[in-house]
């Protein structure tokens, strides 16, 4: 079949070739000057224990494993400054992942009024009281709370298990919506 004198079949081959191409190389462009950099940055922390890039929608989600560390911010602000080094654009997205036990989930479900709470007012002396409570009522002697300008941070460890959660601060005061 001819299309203006061209063989139609050669025009629809040539095509996919080229199509294949563009996405081949636009994906290992992808892979090789963002994703593996990316990964090989976040695995020489050594509170890294796995990493994980999805680019497939809009956002970058880097989704890293963190062995059991003694401190949380310091860990996440390390892992944020390799994320910023190799790739500091907007769109990435930041997900911690633990070893949480049902006993640790359900102290984070009970807590996590008084963090969110504190989050939005800001009554972080109020949350840490409360935090407290709820933690030394499950039996846990290992816990740990803490603020910065962006984020609370809880970190709970029972055994082999340990959770992590990092909860971002409503901070209308400084951006003046107060």
């Amino acid at each position: 079949m001819n299309f203006k004198g061209w063989r139609l079949h050669f025009i629809i081959f040539a095509f996919v070739v080229s199509l294949t191409l563009l996405l081949g190389g636009n994906w290992l462009l992808r892979h090789l000057s963002q994703e593996k950099p990316l990964t090989d940055a976040l695995l020489e922390n050594k509170t890294v224990e796995a990493v994980a890039i999805d680019s497939t929608g809009a956002i970058l989600e880097i989704r890293v494993k963190l062995r059991p560390v003694d401190n949380l911010q310091r860990a996440y602000q390390e892992i944020e400054t390799s994320i910023r080094k190799v790739y500091d654009q907007p769109g990435v997205k930041l997900v911690i992942q633990d070893q949480r036990s049902p006993a640790l989930e359900k102290l984070w479900l009970t807590s996590q009024y008084a963090i969110y709470e504190a989050a939005v007012q800001g009554n972080f002396t109020k949350m840490a009281t409360a935090v407290d409570q709820l933690a030394r009522q499950a039996g846990l002697d290992n816990y740990a709370v803490n603020i910065d300008a962006n984020n609370i941070y809880l970190q709970l460890s029972e055994g082999e298990n340990y959770l992590y959660q990092v909860v971002p601060r409503q901070n209308y005061m400084n951006r003046g919506e107060a």
